[in-house]
């Protein structure tokens, strides 16, 4: 089920991100380069600002040599993002992720990691991720100089007929951090 932000309630809204936000989730960002590479990376540091308009804030560290990760460069080159909930058998991908890359080399292709177009002006998501939120770039805060806030706006959702329902009353398992583990 594909559904427009714009079309639904403030109510539908919260109810989507109240079941699919866990606490202290971790979500993967999709993001394309003006180059076409797909970089797909982990964050644990996310979260909903906001029901209507759905916001959400992304707290990104720079790299390990101080350069912006490729997340951030490219929200802002390109004005889009694709977040998707992370479920548990996607934990060894979503590791993988983890692992800083040159900026030419997508995590999908050097992971072989599938990928999943619904929205065709957004990132595609992993194949078989169960909730994606298909965002627009409103704007990066910066608090200090090493790492920045990315703010997203959600403009569609997808949540996977497995588990939607018309009430938006649905149950998923997040990984999620909790302290240096994951559940």
């Amino acid at each position: 089920m594909l559904l427009t932000f714009s079309d639904s309630t403030p109510l539908a809204n919260y109810k989507i991100l109240s079941n699919s936000i866990t606490p202290r989730p971790i979500a993967w960002v999709n993001t394309i380069s003006r180059a076409g590479v797909i970089n797909i990376a982990p964050f644990s540091f996310f979260s909903p600002l906001c029901a209507t308009p759905v916001i959400f804030g992304i707290n990104i560290m720079n790299k390990s040599n101080g350069e912006p990760k490729d997340t951030l460069v490219n929200a802002k080159l390109t004005k889009v993002a694709t977040i998707s909930t992370v479920q548990p058998q996607f934990l060894e991908c979503m590791q993988q992720t983890s692992t800083e890359l040159p900026y030419n080399i997508g995590e999908a292709d050097k992971y072989n990691i599938p990928l999943e177009t619904l929205s065709p002006d957004f990132p595609p998501m992993v194949h078989g991720t169960l909730v994606a939120f298909f965002c627009e770039f409103r704007d990066i805060l910066h608090f200090s100089e090493t790492q920045a806030t990315l703010i997203l706006e959600a403009k569609e959702v997808f949540i996977d007929d497995s588990i939607y329902t018309e009430s938006l009353n649905f149950t998923i398992q997040n990984i999620g951090r909790v302290g240096k583990g994951f559940v």
